[in-house]
């Protein structure tokens, strides 16, 4: 079972939890689904330039964002785009909106997934990638599964290649996995990347 569904979505309501908060009746949730759909990609769209690992759509009275980021380098150019954002929302839902940026310092597998596809793109070997990556951040979870998949390193056959750090439980639903799915085009056509992060072991309370 661990293996055959999304290791997020079997662990909703247990180990992870809802990015879209809100409500509503039948007949109008296709038109709150695409309205939710948009604003994920607006925001994508305005800060192309920023790993933005998880947006919070809350929709009640008003429309609330929470942007999480990992690079607190960046957050001054946030300025400069909140405008035509702003604007550009409030054209499809017409609610007062509120935005918070929350730092996210611990490692994640969408970030994990971005500086294995840029060293991928420079050319590097992907086993010296993946144990490079990896060791600098062994210290921040306790075990993380990487599967790179499609013609590596110019193969003519395609195949597929994992890597496995520690341990990763996709069967208990109260332990914490972090999954994300990335692809990047290579002159040698799509690699798919899987990434599975376990960041910490579940502790039963006595």
């Amino acid at each position: 079972m661990g293996k055959k569904i999304h290791p997020i979505f079997f662990r909703l309501g247990k180990s992870s939890y809802y990015h879209s908060f809100w409500f509503i009746n039948k007949k109008k949730y296709f038109f709150f689904l695409k309205i939710d759909i948009l604003i994920r990609e607006i925001i994508k769209k305005n800060f192309f330039f920023i790993n933005i690992i998880d947006i919070d759509i809350i929709i009640s009275n008003f429309l609330k964002l929470n942007i999480y980021f990992n690079d607190l380098l960046k957050i001054e150019n946030f300025v400069f785009f909140m405008d035509p954002i702003i604007l550009e929302i409030s054209k499809i839902l017409k609610k007062n909106i509120i935005i918070n940026f929350i730092l996210e310092e611990n490692v994640n597998s969408k970030s994990l997934s971005y500086l294995i596809i840029n060293q991928i793109n420079n050319k590097s070997s992907l086993k010296r990638i993946i144990k490079k990556e990896i060791l600098k951040l062994l210290n921040k979870f306790n075990g993380c599964k990487i599967q790179i998949s499609g013609r590596l390193e110019g193969v003519d056959i395609a195949r597929k290649e994992w890597y496995l750090f520690g341990s990763i439980p996709l069967h208990t639903i109260r332990n914490n996995i972090d999954y994300y799915f990335n692809e990047t085009i290579t002159q040698y056509g799509i690699l798919g990347i899987k990434i599975w992060i376990f960041k910490k072991k579940y502790e039963t309370k006595t």
